[in-house]
């Protein structure tokens, strides 16, 4: 069976998660009013009596709820030819499709079915098998809760465990404890139980768990910068046929504009054009020299949709010296008389001249800015929005701010079974021009929803991260004379890390491995990093060797390691060991392509605690750049009016 094509033009990206989120690169507001944490237990122990029973009527709306599911699978595998066939026989298309047509589907093949959706291949994490998937998991848990004669005292001894978690978790949030009451806000939700109840948790504690921000130095500089274009120019002003040859020099730059729902970026452009002219009025020909200065604006706004603009506006002046005045024909008398009217008309044919001179700039700035957007939204598109949405991993809350001083990002990684952050983020100390905040639920949601029993390969993996680096570094470059690895990932908790204590703790969990075609047992990876502050920056230094065992196996305990286990611990000691290096080194980092110029990008704060990893980075001195010569970056359309 092939992988389905879409999937695979995707799947480096997603297999390169981990490796951003620990070793890449990696504000806002804390908004809403939520209820207490004290309510919460007591919310959850009075609904504790206020069971309600599910119906045939619940697994009917949920059959309706498969059936438009399946339906959307079916439309997107009818256009993808024989894949698509072939997929449908994978995922026993037909049996399901029987089940469904029926009265009452037997939950024995549709779980058969279930289990199809679960096996880890490469495409099944598209949203078009995850809805299906979601939804089958909808029906057999409400076809179960109707056959099963406990579920009220499960649901009982939920509600009680789902209190004392909440309890425990408000004091001390953990998330361990972040991934239980997760899961049984799924069920109740799913069951249509206590909705009061799930409603108020996630008031309390589903917040926005990434929190980035730029300065407007930093995109001034990105964006800033000179302009010098000489250019061939043809007008007409009065009837008169002009020739021109126009250089314009000028500078561009950027103001933040304040904006609380997307950000807002006005793109400056201060000039002059100086220009040489030829005019032909009847039978005289005009020699001239202009000056024009002039400013002009384009704005931006950027969204969770992508980036747009308004058409460019523009003010100029306009100051024109006549050098000569010639008679076509050598007549004294017209050459006197053409310098008469000049000189009357010179008022009008300057104001003339500045308003065309507008519509050109205007015209010159919306289309370089169109070609600018084109680009920037094809790779936010490509890159970012689209890979994210096929996949379901789509932020379910992305906002974008502006102040004067700087651009900000928000976002929240959530889904039904998820929490967000339970806190606000710390705060961000001293000068940066660029800062990360992102809670360790923000890592351990994407891993869960993009990894959870999904099997990665050993060339996906550095195809993605070539894809998201733009070149594999040398720690992840393959042995020559060893065999490509796999990894299937645990169903729950694949990626999962802890920031608290200036320390970073990272669980790789893997419920089996590949070498060739070789299959292992499961073994957890672990590793804790101390941040240390040193004079260049921050680096992270790991505590201690890699911890490598089966999963709840208790070193020095009675249990023993089996042969193939100490060979397979072996095996990822030496792999793991080239990511999970000893010491990781933070000494900053630089722009990539145009927006090199902006400079170094020096660590100045790294912190783990409560949750929340914040970096923050200040931009290096450097040589006067574009950015620092005048006209400033706070020219505005008034300079010359």
């Amino acid at each position: 069976m092939k992988s389905n094509s879409a999937h695979v033009a995707w799947t480096p990206r997603f297999a390169a998660a981990f490796y951003f989120v620990m070793f890449g690169v990696g504000g806002g507001v804390f908004t809403g009013e939520s209820r207490s944490s004290d309510d919460l237990p007591a919310m959850c122990r009075t609904a504790k009596t206020a069971f309600r029973p599910p119906t045939t009527a619940d697994l009917q709306s949920v059959k309706v709820e498969l059936g438009e599911a399946a339906a959307r699978l079916d439309r997107r595998l009818s256009a993808d030819g024989q894949n698509g066939e072939d997929w449908r026989k994978y995922l026993l298309w037909s049996e399901m499709q029987k089940e469904l047509a029926g009265q009452q589907p037997d939950t024995a093949v549709l779980s058969k079915v279930y289990a199809k959706y679960l096996a880890g291949h490469e495409g099944l994490g598209l949203v078009w098998l995850l809805e299906v998937r979601h939804a089958l998991q909808h029906y057999l848990e409400i076809a179960a809760a109707i056959e099963n004669p406990k579920i009220k005292a499960e649901y009982e001894q939920l509600m009680d465990g789902l209190a004392h978690r909440l309890e425990t978790y408000a004091a001390k949030s953990s998330p361990d404890d972040a991934l239980v009451i997760g899961d049984a806000l799924r069920w109740l939700e799913d069951l249509n139980e206590a909705p009061q109840v799930v409603t108020a948790v996630r008031e309390r504690f589903v917040h926005p768990n990434g929190f980035f921000e730029v300065s407007a130095d930093v995109v001034n500089r990105g964006i800033a910068d000179r302009v010098d274009d000489t250019r061939q120019v043809r007008d007409c002003i009065l009837d008169t046929d002009i020739y021109a040859t126009a250089h314009t020099t000028g500078q561009t730059s950027v103001q933040l504009v304040s904006s609380e729902h997307c950000g807002v970026v006005d793109t400056i452009l201060l000039g002059v054009t100086n220009s040489q002219n030829v005019g032909y009025h009847g039978p005289v020909e005009i020699f001239s020299c202009a000056t024009t200065r002039f400013s002009a604006c384009k704005r931006l706004w950027v969204d969770a949709e992508g980036l747009y603009s308004a058409p460019a506006v523009s003010n100029a002046v306009n100051e024109a010296t006549i050098t000569d005045i010639r008679s076509l024909k050598g007549r004294r008398l017209l050459e006197k008389m053409a310098w008469k009217r000049a000189g009357k008309k010179q008022g009008q044919a300057e104001w003339i001249a500045a308003r065309h001179a507008e519509y050109r700039v205007n015209e010159q700035m919306d289309q370089q800015a169109g070609e600018m957007l084109g680009r920037a939204n094809q790779s936010f598109q490509t890159k970012f929005r689209k890979p994210l949405l096929q996949h379901k991993l789509f932020p379910q809350q992305l906002v974008f701010s502006t102040t004067q001083p700087a651009l900000q990002a928000l976002s929240l990684a959530a889904d039904c079974s998820q929490l967000g952050a339970p806190t606000a983020p710390p705060e961000l100390t001293g000068q940066r021009d660029l800062a990360v905040r992102i809670h360790e639920s923000m890592v351990n949601n994407v891993a869960g929803s993009a990894l959870g029993g999904m099997t990665l390969r050993e060339a996906t993996f550095q195809a993605g991260v070539v894809d998201l680096l733009g070149e594999l570094p040398e720690r992840l470059k393959p042995d020559d004379d060893r065999e490509p690895w796999a990894i299937t990932f645990a169903r729950l908790k694949p990626i999962f890390v802890s920031f608290a204590d200036d320390q970073i703790k990272i669980l790789l969990r893997g419920h089996r491995y590949f070498k060739g075609d070789e299959s292992y047992p499961g073994m957890d990876v672990s590793a804790v990093y101390k941040i240390v502050k040193t004079p260049e920056g921050f680096n992270a230094v790991r505590q201690g060797p890699l911890e490598i065992f089966p999963p709840g196996f208790v070193p020095g305990g009675a249990q023993k390691l089996t042969s193939r286990e100490i060979v397979i611990r072996k095996l990822l000691e030496r792999r793991f060991s080239k990511i999970f290096d000893e010491e990781l080194v933070g000494r900053g980092f630089t722009f990539p392509g145009t927006w090199r110029k902006v400079g170094k990008m020096r660590p100045v704060q790294m912190t783990s605690q409560d949750g929340w990893l914040t970096i923050a980075w200040q931009r290096e001195a450097s040589e006067t750049s574009t950015a620092d010569k005048q006209p400033p970056a706070n020219g505005s359309l008034a300079d010359l009016r």
